[in-house]
């Protein structure tokens, strides 16, 4: 198995530090919804990453269908929202959905 393909700890770190930063950003949108914009790059970009390291198979269509069962299923709404405050979910879906269309 090559050392791509292992969970290693600097994966790890890496994975829960781009999280913690996504969940930051949502958490400044949540609060004052006029920071999206200048943040929806960020946003985009860390969700992005946080699924490039536990996914070597990275797709935009994987992306797609991920924010999509976010807004149907419940357990990943409260998962963010947790996190980040009620409403980041959907905030967090949509920035997926605009970026990936450009």
């Amino acid at each position: 198995m090559s050392e791509s393909n292992e969970f290693t700890e600097t994966k790890y770190n890496k994975m829960k530090q781009t999280e913690a930063d996504l969940v930051r950003d949502l958490q400044k949108v949540v609060k004052d919804p006029t920071k999206e914009a200048a943040l929806s790059d960020n946003i985009f970009k860390n969700h992005q990453h946080w699924l490039q390291i536990v996914m070597p198979n990275y797709s935009t269509k994987i992306h797609l269908g991920i924010v999509n069962a976010y807004d149907n299923d419940t357990r990943y709404q409260s998962y963010y929202d947790d996190k980040a405050g009620k409403g980041a979910t959907k905030i967090l879906s949509r920035i997926v959905k605009e970026h990936l269309k450009k």
